[in-house]
């Protein structure tokens, strides 16, 4: 897999340095905690970033986020001028693409479960919950479960639960990482991926972010190596970990601060 040279920086974290990042053909970003804070817009710097990039190659937004919140949080951020015939879509991770045609967003492809996998899940999540405590503990801030057609997700404190106690959950992962490990004994033939800071998704097994990427290549025409995929989630049981092995290049964020970084690393590369 090729990956860009890395430099540490004072944190100890890698970080990407332009002269060793191979030139992307299409670049493809997570959202929550990567392009903005989960369930946020973008910064309107954001936004303008990722329009310069679009004036050079083709970008993707591979969100668990739905259709409906991509285009309310992330669409608005871009002027009128904005190529959305460069712009790819990939909502409830990688299960759908929504493409620019003809004035409106179309979809391109969209899986969901079947009413009999959707009750499994449920009933599985649910002995899972009982079994390891986690997400019984704490206080509820609205809906815990949502099902976004083509996965569900787990949100342990609830869907509107104030940021400082979502940050404050689960820091290490080890609550998400019990709860994951129980989950996928049960319903071993789904793919189960710890997702936001205090949540869990449930996929069809192989229709993921792994899916969308392969998708955007063959589209494209071009090999995976030839793009990159900017994440917060690239660690093991991560919901941007599934990736990698596709060949894409990778680079990991810890927030939407260092994505304002990559990006402008790859408008220096797109530059060169």
């Amino acid at each position: 897999m090729s990956t860009p040279e890395m430099n540490i920086e004072a944190s100890g974290r890698p970080r990407p340095v332009s002269n060793g990042m191979k030139r992307p053909r299409a670049v493809i970003f997570d959202l929550d905690n990567t392009l903005a804070r989960s369930f946020e817009a973008p910064a309107l710097e954001m936004s303008q970033g990722l329009e310069n990039i679009l004036r050079r190659i083709p970008v993707a937004v591979m969100s668990a986020a739905s259709f409906e919140r991509i285009e309310k949080h992330l669409l608005p951020g871009f002027s009128v001028s904005a190529d959305k015939n460069r712009l790819y879509l990939f909502p409830v991770n990688g299960a759908g693409c929504y493409t620019w045609e003809n004035g409106a967003w179309r979809p391109q492809y969209h899986f969901e479960f079947t009413s009999e996998e959707r009750a499994r899940i449920l009933a599985a999540l649910k002995g899972s919950v009982e079994e390891t405590g986690v997400g019984a503990e704490s206080p509820k801030y609205g809906k815990q479960v949502v099902d976004y057609d083509g996965y569900i997700a787990f949100t342990a404190l609830g869907l509107d639960a104030p940021r400082e106690e979502k940050i404050a959950w689960d820091p290490d992962g080890s609550k998400r990482r019990t709860l994951r490990e129980s989950l996928q004994k049960k319903i071993p033939d789904f793919d189960v991926y710890i997702g936001g800071t205090t949540s869990i998704d449930i996929m069809c097994k192989g229709v993921n972010k792994s899916y969308g990427v392969m998708w955007l290549a063959k589209h494209l025409g071009v090999e995976p190596s030839d793009m990159l995929f900017v994440g917060d989630a690239l660690y093991p049981g991560g919901n941007d970990v599934v990736v990698i092995p596709t060949g894409v290049q990778t680079i990991q964020v810890a927030g939407p601060h260092e994505t304002e970084t990559v990006i402008e690393e790859i408008l220096k590369a797109c530059s060169g």
